[in-house]
């Protein structure tokens, strides 16, 4: 189960087994930021806030980010 808090065509910044990451159709990839920070980095490269954030299995984030 993931928490997703933004997202953009193919990719969502999420919250995976209390780590956060980057979701893509690759898989999860961590980062090492605090989610504070990450969310302002979000809004510069383009990524819409996913409000309130969504809790989503694997396949139901992939047909999310397809949308």
């Amino acid at each position: 189960m993931m928490t997703v808090l933004a997202r953009k065509q193919g990719a969502a910044l999420v919250i995976r087994d209390r780590a956060l990451g980057i979701f893509t159709d690759k898989g999860f990839t961590p980062v090492d930021f605090k989610v504070e920070l990450a969310m302002k980095l979000a809004s510069r490269l383009k990524y819409t806030p996913v409000l309130p954030a969504q809790e989503m299995e694997e396949p139901e984030l992939l047909r999310f980010l397809t949308e």
